[in-house]
């Protein structure tokens, strides 16, 4: 390889650090920071993450491999500062080699971690590291492994930012196809450009910043929202013994409000399955709608179980609770991404959450709430 050639790879393995990092920036918390170069290749403050890029396809993870033995003497080296870490990553586009001391490490007893690694035969390419390692307190390495994960045979470069970065639901929840890259490639340079501005050399992205300097980027090519698919969809009474939600309204003797509930629940089943295939990114903002709707029964729930007193008749109450919950999310039809959504919608996901048992109706059934 040319030197020209070596030095290129040798970029790209920074670029390709960027790239996990921009992955770290849209799944990151609201209020935190990632840093770069800074306590790890990658860093929130809690995970340090070290990320190894090779060309090679059939790079494998082998027991004296510098780029596991330097990231563990890293470590040590600045152990003052990491013993607070929840998590050390290794993040490697290398494949853990069968036969290794690192197969099935995520299933290995952070002793076991310990002796496999003090086993290993040094060689000169890692003597410095592993003499670090040796000369370390052996009960703070055990806790420093057990936190230890090795994330292997993770996507080269091109695969990243083609299969990771581009198809991100951050990215294809919001950004039309044709500007995705676009979209992509200012976001690098806001993430080069946090390094140039700053005045003391620490490389970080404040994520309420970068939300924000996304979001205002994102607008000029914001998709636009999906007009809410109607349903027509009619209940089959045969076919009521099918569903779970029906043999609770049955049990706490609500049998005419089955017809109607049957058409909700179908409704809101076909809508959501033709949301999901006209646009694939907003199966996250519709899981999440679900547990909203869940959230707010069960907090409802709480309210009519207080109520509830021995001489009660707690079939009344709980069909009492059911047409609460209806009423309290029937005008819930906000959901990120739709427009014009009907009422049969929130009805309908509530009789799903029924249907998958998150939520029970009869009030004599224990709080699943607590």
């Amino acid at each position: 390889m040319s030197s020209k050639s070596d030095a290129s790879t040798k970029i790209l393995g920074f670029k390709y650090q960027e790239m996990v990092a921009l992955k770290e920036c849209f799944e990151a918390k609201d209020g935190t920071k990632i840093y770069l170069e800074c306590l790890g290749d990658i860093s929130d403050g809690k995970t340090s993450t070290e990320v190894k890029h090779s060309i090679k396809v059939d790079k494998k993870l082998i027991d004296t491999h510098p780029d596991f033995w330097k990231t563990l003497s890293n470590i040590i080296t600045e152990y003052d500062t990491f013993r607070f870490y929840d998590k050390f990553i290794l993040h490697t586009t290398a494949e853990i080699k069968v036969g290794s001391i690192f197969e099935k490490w995520k299933n290995l007893s952070k002793t076991d971690k310990k002796n496999k690694i003090l086993a290993v035969i040094s060689n000169d390419t890692i003597k410095a590291y592993y003499n670090n390692v040796k000369t370390f307190d052996k009960k703070e390495l055990e806790n420093l492994l057990d936190k230890f994960e090795i994330k292997d045979n993770q996507e080269s470069a091109k695969e990243y930012y083609k299969d990771i970065l581009l198809e991100h639901p951050a990215v294809t929840s919001h950004i039309e196809l044709k500007n995705r890259e676009e979209f992509i490639c200012y976001l690098f340079g806001y993430i080069s450009l946090q390094l140039v501005n700053t005045s003391d050399y620490i490389w970080e992205i404040v994520i309420d910043s970068f939300r924000e300097n996304s979001r205002t980027f994102a607008n000029r090519y914001k998709i636009e929202d999906l007009n809410f698919p109607i349903s027509n969809a009619i209940a089959d009474m045969t076919k009521k013994d099918n569903f779970l939600f029906v043999k609770e309204l049955e049990k706490i003797k609500y049998e005419r409000k089955i017809g109607k509930s049957m058409d909700n629940y179908l409704k809101a089943s076909e809508s959501q399955i033709k949301m999901v295939e006209a646009r694939t990114s907003l199966s996250e903002n519709l899981d999440n709608y679900d547990e909203e709707i869940k959230e707010v029964i069960l907090e409802l729930k709480d309210s009519h179980l207080d109520q509830l007193t021995e001489k009660c008749d707690t079939n009344e109450k709980s069909r009492r609770f059911f047409d609460d919950s209806i009423n309290q999310i029937s005008s819930k039809t906000k959901i990120e991404g739709i427009t014009n959504t009907r009422s049969y919608y929130p009805k309908g996901r509530l009789l799903h959450n029924l249907e998958i048992k998150t939520i029970d109706i009869n009030l004599k059934s224990e709080d699943e709430s607590k």
